[in-house]
């Protein structure tokens, strides 16, 4: 019954993590990001992926601090990135039991260094090699629609890239 709920979960992660990189704004892709973690690190602790877990909630952490900075119209420091880092690390350290819990830190490195950025167009590039990270950690887990939503992510950050950021334009010549 258990694994029937984290897929349930794991829907609505993925619809809201999808939108997260259509967002226009860094405002509208922190809070949506903020509920996407939430959603699935309750999908990891259900399926007894802690370390998976336990990166999503140091994120919704991260997230957080730059989102307070956001909404004062300030840029967070460059270097506020090493503590989640450090966290991140610790963490993973702690619930290594495999080679397999490496690719949830490799995750949250390219995520912390993504959500430090100011403009969604660098966030989206780092919004691309994250979920590739995850996407490998999701299958060794059974967290088969997480597996499917982080697919998903890349496609939807690709295309915002090309939609949004005039990523693979070519310039007229004048």
């Amino acid at each position: 019954m258990e694994f029937y709920i984290a897929q349930g979960i794991s829907i609505l992660t993925a619809i809201v993590a999808i939108l997260s990189m259509q967002m226009k704004s860094m405002k509208g892709i922190l809070i949506t990001q903020i509920a996407a973690n939430l959603l699935a690190s309750s999908t990891y602790f259900i399926l007894g992926g802690f370390s998976g877990a336990g990166i999503s909630l140091i994120a919704i952490i991260q997230l957080i601090v730059v989102f307070l900075y956001n909404i004062n119209d300030k840029e967070p420091h460059k270097f506020l990135v090493i503590p989640f880092i450090i966290a991140y690390t610790t963490y993973s350290i702690f619930y290594f039991k495999s080679f397999i819990d490496i690719f949830p830190l490799l995750a949250a490195i390219f995520f912390a260094l993504g959500i430090a950025q100011k403009k969604p167009s660098v966030f989206r590039i780092y919004g691309m090699l994250n979920p590739l990270c995850w996407l490998v950690y999701d299958i060794y887990n059974l967290a088969l629609v997480n597996s499917l939503m982080r697919l998903g992510i890349f496609i939807s950050a690709l295309i915002a890239k090309i939609k949004l950021d005039g990523f693979m334009r070519h310039k007229k010549n004048n």
